[in-house]
């Protein structure tokens, strides 16, 4: 931390992150959707995962600094973040029990879309014609992979795209989260806020998990640290531009995993809708690459 009170730039260790997490997202999508194959209710599985996750935390607060840095924390920056971050929690988990990975991942795509319109809208950032064009062709993407029918758009694709919207939430309240605000806080807080809320909604309707499902609960509860672990660090410590371009060879471990462990093979209209998103996406990213080089 410089004595300015921000984040120094360390565009390695933030590509780094990015990387890992690209990985890792589709993995913790298989957890999910075994652990929705033995059962377990959407809740239920949030409860236990957040229950887990805080657990794993709670044993560090006390160790070197991190018991300052809850204390001394941004709690109203954190109350924000952590709210973004509970709510695209919940459509993610609600979404791919049901839906392929690739499937999920390519509406999640968007986000940048909704990032664009969110900085728009509460920061008074330019959006050239380039972008509002860019923006077009990734509704046109997400349309395509969506399908909406007579009948509108199925309730978990909704709820993927809702998520995404509250994902661009998330990441610009990570990247404007003040310096001392540490990074262990962010965890700390956003874990915590998931234990209460989940662990609320699911009181009196979940019991303890079968001993199969253990391993999952355990594997989950590990990824999901790491992968918050993996964007907050990322976001604080490196361009958004070059995570949000990293970002995408998601899509591609998605694809593997999806087909290779779970036999989803995507169609020929997802594949048009997904390089359509990617291409909306990768337009935005050289947006505000451009934007920044004009220090705007």
């Amino acid at each position: 931390m410089s004595g300015s009170g921000v984040i120094a730039a360390r565009p390695a260790i933030g590509a780094s992150a990015m990387l890992l997490n690209t990985i890792l997202i589709p993995i913790m999508g298989v957890a999910i959707k075994e652990l929705a194959a033995q059962g377990v209710g959407t809740v239920e599985m949030l409860a236990w995962r957040a229950w887990l996750t805080f657990a794993l935390l709670l044993p560090l607060l006390f160790r070197g600094t991190n018991l300052r840095a809850v204390l001394a924390a941004d709690k109203r920056a954190h109350v924000v973040h952590a709210t973004f971050a509970v709510a695209t929690m919940g459509c993610l988990y609600f979404a791919l029990r049901t839906l392929p990975i690739v499937t999920v991942t390519a509406i999640n795509f968007s986000t940048p879309i909704f990032t664009l319109v969110l900085a728009r809208i509460l920061y008074r950032e330019p959006v050239s014609r380039t972008g509002w064009a860019a923006m077009a062709l990734g509704f046109a993407g997400t349309l395509l992979v969506l399908r909406p029918d007579a009948s509108g758009i199925g309730l978990d694709a909704a709820v993927v795209l809702l998520g995404s919207a509250l994902g661009a939430g998330m990441n610009l309240a990570v990247r404007r989260m003040p310096a001392r605000s540490s990074n262990y806080a962010v965890l700390f807080y956003f874990s915590l806020a998931g234990a209460v809320v989940y662990g609320a909604a699911a009181l009196g309707n979940t019991a303890i998990p079968a001993t199969t499902s253990w391993p999952w609960f355990g594997t989950l509860a590990a990824i999901a640290l790491a992968v918050h672990a993996c964007t907050t660090v990322a976001y604080r410590v490196s361009s958004s531009v070059l995570v949000g371009a990293l970002d995408y060879a998601r899509i591609l471990w998605a694809t593997l995993i999806g087909v290779l462990v779970l036999q989803e093979v995507p169609d020929l209209i997802d594949g048009l809708g997904i390089l359509l998103i990617v291409t909306s996406g990768g337009i935005v990213l050289h947006l505000s690459a451009r934007a920044r080089q004009a220090g705007l």
